[in-house]
């Protein structure tokens, strides 16, 4: 097949999908955002640089790739072994490499925002690390918009067997734009390679976002994710979904903010498909004002492994509302499946023991809260940890 015949039977799949809704999260009417041209002619370009670093996102990283709008690109590597394209330079260069991994894990009929990004989406990083290679340094990445309309960038990871990395997104928005953000990823992850994926996320209360993530891992492979939400967003739904080899692990932990009318549902789903493979999700999730958060997850256990799933939910006002969705099943005698979910307050006395050892009872909520919102992820680079530590803070003094 030809990347004409390619690219027509992907937009056949997508025409047929354009009113097909997500079973999860609120629906959105996206015919304004079919429109091809306006956003292109009119956004300038210009990256808000404390909006970059507000998410976390190293601008002087030595592998990079940064988008504003659909309007402007920009991507480096200076780190060996590491690789980073836009997206449709890499399918101009390399059509039968982009045509093995494009569009493979997520299919564009999915629902009508798949449709829609490919459709009318631009850039998104193309990010190899190649076969063997360690990266220490985290690979930073930036999707800011400017201006109100559609972003839609397509991103692919590929780690090669035995290599190891860290992907850092930060995707943010400028005060008032209304936009739609859909983000497709597609993460390849080698026999017995690793790669940690940190994801933040700063929208604006009239901000409507909707990723769509699949990733595959290999034989003895790892994936870690670490996605947060820190800021207002009107609706935000996301359901990444991840497959697993033998013996190949994932670990996926989400931190979800709730804030004023934000409307809330994020998800994760494993499906051990190879024996001795595991899976862990992890979720918290802090609703205050009138926010509502759906915390979903499910584990699929096709084969002998194991699963666990965590969701807890803190609730910081009396008008908001969160609610738990785990989901396991077993589909093999010898796979073990368990899960464990709360919803409550702080513990007011725990408030209490810390006023009695001097605290303020603000500076106390803030201690417990951020003791919530923390999650230990082991194996994680220095840099990494002091960036999470940075957003587990901002988390915390947005809660209260």
């Amino acid at each position: 097949m030809d990347l004409k015949d390619w690219h027509s039977k992907l937009r056949e799949k997508a025409l047929k999908a354009l009113d097909k809704p997500s079973p999860y999260g609120l629906d959105i009417d996206i015919s304004q955002y079919l429109e091809l041209g306006e956003v292109e002619s009119i956004s300038k370009g210009l990256l808000d640089v404390s909006k970059a670093e507000e998410v976390g996102v190293n601008l002087n990283a030595n592998a990079l790739y940064i988008q504003v709008d659909q309007s402007y690109f920009k991507y480096l590597s200076r780190i060996p072994g590491v690789e980073v394209y836009r997206i449709e330079d890499f399918i101009e260069q390399k059509p039968d490499e982009a045509m093995e991994f494009a569009w493979r894990l997520v299919d564009p009929s999915t629902d009508k925002f798949t449709a829609l990004a490919y459709l009318r989406g631009r850039g998104g990083y193309f990010i190899r690390v190649k076969k063997g290679s360690k990266v220490d340094e985290p690979i930073m990445a930036c999707l800011y918009m400017s201006y109100k309309g559609l972003q839609a960038p397509h991103n692919i990871v590929v780690v090669e067997d035995g290599a190891e990395a860290t992907v850092y997104t930060g995707c943010t928005i400028a005060p008032e734009v209304l936009g739609l953000h859909v983000g497709i990823s597609e993460f390849f992850v080698g026999r017995k390679a690793k790669l940690r994926f940190v994801m933040v996320h700063s929208w604006n209360k009239v901000a409507h976002v909707r990723p769509r993530t699949v990733v595959s891992v290999d034989e003895e492979g790892e994936y870690i994710s670490y996605y947060v939400n820190i800021s207002k967003v009107k609706t935000l739904q996301t359901y990444p979904k991840v497959y697993l080899s033998s013996n190949a692990k994932a670990f996926l932990a989400s931190i979800l903010l709730g804030l004023e009318d934000s409307d809330i549902d994020v998800g994760s789903a494993a499906y051990i498909e190879g024996d001795g493979a595991s899976a862990e999700l992890v979720s918290r999730a802090i609703a205050r004002d009138e926010s509502k958060i759906v915390m979903r997850a499910q584990i699929t256990g096709g084969r002998m492994g194991k699963g666990h799933i965590d969701c807890r939910g803190l609730m910081m006002s009396n008008n908001s509302l969160i609610q738990t969705v785990p989901e396991l099943i077993a589909k093999h005698p010898d796979v073990i499946l368990t899960h464990e979910a709360s919803i409550g307050r702080l513990a007011e006395d725990e408030i209490n023991y810390l006023i009695s050892k001097g605290f303020s009872r603000d500076e106390a909520i803030s201690a417990l809260v951020r003791g919530f919102a923390t999650i230990d992820i082991s194996d994680l680079p220095e840099k990494v940890r002091n960036y999470i530590e940075t957003i587990e803070k901002i988390v915390s003094e947005k809660a209260l």
